[in-house]
């Protein structure tokens, strides 16, 4: 059974706020005219993917084909190696981007009759190219990653906190993320160790504000703790540090600490040998069900417990990513793209944006053990369409085919 909708009046708003896109009209008159414009951004990414075709459930049917334009849309299913059946109404709300391909068929707003979603994943960057006008993203992106005086940037630059904010800012918008050293000092983060420490063991699993994984033995650890406020206030207090808002304010203006929605303070824990769950995360992005429009510019500002390396977990980007449509990735896969792998110490601060593609991979120590206790910033219009205690994930509830409203959508990109 198809969804169209959630059950959230709130969410309701956010698509009725949005441009709406009738089905057909968009394939026969809007969809050339994005062509001709933006095709040039897409011909040579969709070369080689197969057709795919998106089907409502009055039979109309339009199969999407690279060609020497970029794109072509045709009327009806044939020669489409992937089928897609949702609504008219999800149709447009993916193309706003308020719902991705995974968050479409996780919560049952879209159904693969035929092929796969990762084909229809692999097509998400250029139809989004086509509409907003950004690349995809690719090894090309080294061309813009210049300091103002036109030089390479390093991908691994770290600051201190004493050099300009100009650099910094600068830094972080090209790249997509900044590391500054000894922001808090070692009293500070040995506070923070004992807080965390007691958030983890208030902690219970099934807990739907936390995250739990497991290991070869089957032992259960917890991986993530979203709202920590709930076990520690010096950690809810923190939220409004003015060290955290003024470095996450180079981001962009208007940033505001999240510390009453979109998960709260937080705190990932990075343990070897997880065999089960998200203890370790791969590429991914922090609106992979949707809501970039509503969400972004969104980050993550991470107050680094330990030290990160290799062996304890740490953190990876692809630099330059937030400023383009970026193709699923699977470890292994980066080929010639800017990556770097952050190496940190306590008390340094990391600073991302939430659609830079960032990835933890498992620690290669046998007796790893890290945490990061992340704080979000957002815009005005994110508070405004997001209530307090709720994240936009919720607009992504799904629903079974009893009508029966389940847990909350958890996929990343």
């Amino acid at each position: 059974m198809i969804q169209d909708r959630t059950l959230l009046p709130w969410v309701a708003r956010i698509s009725e706020a949005f441009p709406r896109y009738d089905f057909a009209a968009f394939h026969a008159e809007t969809l050339p005219d994005l062509v001709r414009r933006n095709g040039s951004l897409v011909a040579e990414y969709v070369h080689d993917l197969p057709p795919i075709a998106f089907t409502t459930a009055d039979g109309s049917a339009w199969c999407w084909s690279s060609d020497r334009n970029g794109v072509m849309a045709t009327s009806g299913r044939s020669g489409a190696e992937t089928i897609i059946e949702l609504s008219a109404d999800t149709f447009s709300d993916h193309l706003n981007q308020l719902i991705s391909a995974v968050g479409a068929v996780q919560t049952r707003r879209a159904h693969v009759r035929q092929g796969s979603l990762a084909s229809w994943r692999e097509w998400e960057p250029a139809i989004r190219s086509l509409i907003d006008g950004r690349p995809i993203y690719g090894p090309g992106i080294r061309a813009s990653l210049l300091d103002r005086d036109g030089n390479p940037l390093p991908l691994d630059r770290s600051f201190s906190v004493d050099e300009p904010a100009t650099d910094m800012a600068h830094y972080l918008r090209t790249m997509g993320y900044l590391h500054i050293k000894s922001v808090f000092a070692p009293e500070e983060i040995s506070t923070l160790h004992a807080e965390v420490a007691r958030s983890m063991e208030l902690s219970v699993p099934g807990d739907p504000r936390s995250w739990w994984s497991m290991n070869s033995k089957g032992e259960e650890l917890v991986t993530r703790i979203n709202h920590c406020e709930r076990f520690s206030p010096a950690i809810g207090d923190l939220a409004h540090d003015p060290r955290l808002a003024d470095y996450a304010g180079l981001a962009a203006p208007f940033m505001r600490v999240c510390d009453d929605r979109l998960d709260g303070p937080m705190v990932f824990i990075k343990h070897p040998d997880v065999t089960e769950g998200k203890g370790d995360l791969w590429w991914h992005i922090d609106d992979g069900v949707g809501g970039s429009p509503v969400m972004n510019p969104l980050i993550q500002a991470g107050i680094q417990l330990d030290h990160a390396n290799a062996g304890n977990g740490q953190v990876l980007f692809m630099a330059g990513s937030h400023r383009c449509n970026k193709r699923p990735y699977a470890w292994g896969e980066e080929g010639d793209l800017p990556v770097v792998a952050l190496e940190t110490e306590p008390g340094d601060l990391t600073i991302h944006f939430g659609d830079c593609m960032h990835s933890t991979p498992p620690p290669t120590s046998p007796t790893a053990g890290r945490r990061v206790l992340y704080y979000k910033f957002a815009q005005p219009k994110t508070f405004a369409w997001v209530p307090a205690g709720c994240h936009y994930n919720d607009a992504l509830f799904a629903v079974d085919d009893a009508g029966n409203v389940a847990a909350r959508a958890a996929a990343t990109y």
